[in-house]
Formats: C-alpha cells, sequence, structure tokens
C-alpha cells in the first residue's frame, strides 16, 4: 500500500465515521430529503476548509515546535468525541424541518474535532512544502468530504420513513456507539507515546 493509498483510505473512514457533522447530514436527508439537504453538503466542505486553514496557518507551527501538544490535542479530540457520543446518545430526535440548518451545520464542521485529526494526523508533514504536497492531498481530502457527506445524506434519506420511529433512534444509537469507540481508540493512540516517554529507563552500571 502507498502513501497515498493509505491517506485515502485513513481520511474515508474518518469521514464515514458517525460524528456531529455527519449526524446533522443523516438527520437533514431524514427530514428534508436528499434533494433539500443536499446544499449542506457545502457547508460541511465551508467548516472543515475554514477549521484547517486556522489550524495550518497558526496552530500547526506552534505543534511542531512543542512535540507535547500533538498528544495533548489528541487527547483533547478524545474527550470530545466522548462528550458528542454522549450527546447524540440522550438527544431527542430532530422534530421538524428547521432544525437543520445551514449554519448549524458550518458551526458544527468548524468545532469538529476531525479537523484536528486531518492536520495533525493524516494529512501528510508540512517539511516537504504545502505547494508540493500538501495541496494536492487537500484537493482529494474535499473530494473525499463531498462523497462521504452525499452519503450520509443519502442514508438519511433512505430512513426518511422511519426517522422519527424505532428507526431514527436506532442509527443514533448506533452512531453515538461508534464515536465512543472511535474516541477510545484515539486516546489509546496519544496515551501510548506518553506512557513510553515516561518509563524509567535503566542504566547499566559498570562493576
Amino acid at each position: 500500500m502507498t502513501e497515498l493509498d493509505a491517506f485515502v483510505l485513513a481520511a474515508a473512514l474518518l469521514l464515514l465515521t458517525p460524528g456531529p457533522t455527519n449526524t446533522l447530514l443523516a438527520a437533514a436527508g431524514a427530514i428534508l430529503g436528499a434533494r433539500q439537504a443536499a446544499p449542506l453538503i457545502a457547508a460541511e466542505l465551508l467548516g472543515y476548509g475554514a477549521a484547517i486553514l486556522v489550524l495550518e496557518a497558526f496552530v500547526a507551527p506552534v505543534v511542531e515546535s512543542l512535540a507535547w501538544l500533538r498528544p495533548l490535542l489528541r487527547i483533547a479530540c478524545a474527550v470530545y468525541l466522548a462528550y458528542t457520543a454522549w450527546r447524540i446518545w440522550t438527544a431527542p430526535p430532530a422534530d421538524s424541518r428547521g432544525a437543520i440548518t445551514w449554519g448549524r451545520v458550518f458551526l458544527a464542521t468548524l468545532s469538529n474535532p476531525k479537523a484536528l485529526i486531518f492536520v495533525f494526523v493524516i494529512l501528510p508533514p508540512r517539511s516537504i512544502g504545502v505547494v508540493d504536497l500538501v495541496q494536492p492531498y487537500l484537493m482529494i481530502l474535499f473530494t473525499l468530504m463531498a462523497l462521504a457527506g452525499s452519503v450520509w445524506v443519502a442514508l438519511g434519506a433512505a430512513v426518511r420513513a422511519g426517522a422519527r420511529g424505532r428507526g431514527g433512534l436506532t442509527i443514533r444509537r448506533t452512531s453515538s456507539v461508534v464515536v465512543a469507540l472511535f474516541s477510545a481508540l484515539l486516546l489509546a493512540s496519544a496515551a501510548a507515546p506518553v506512557a513510553s516517554a515516561a518509563s524509567p529507563v535503566r542504566v547499566t552500571q559498570g562493576r
């Protein structure tokens, strides 16, 4: 598997993982239908674009100079995902057409911790150059975002008839469990290097 293949696979899996943005897109598909919910995908793209731009321009340089910030950011993402899983599990299903708006999707995506994962985990390092490496990867990433958003809108539209009944509850509960599992995996990935660095080093003294 090449580096590009690994990037596409990791990005696609993360984008298809249930989360705040995908939950809103699926709910929009279930409430509004696929055609009326389709414009919300633009809100997703703009939200991710703004978040990645800010992270790349202002946060990434600081993280590159302070190695301890990277696991800290992963832990913060894991905590936020755990909170999101709880909110998805306990939140009542959307019951009106005005519950899902363009602005809400944009703001949910702007604060989505997946942007942090894209910048600090999945996207290639910035040492090779933004123009030569990161920009083509970003083009691929935004294409995958549009495709994944379309999948979630279509999924919501497919269960539109049962969105107010047991079907909608099952989707929300399943999404909550998946988000919680992803939070646990992200927390484990952040804790591993911290634990390794904190482990005592044995020094062998000569006799």
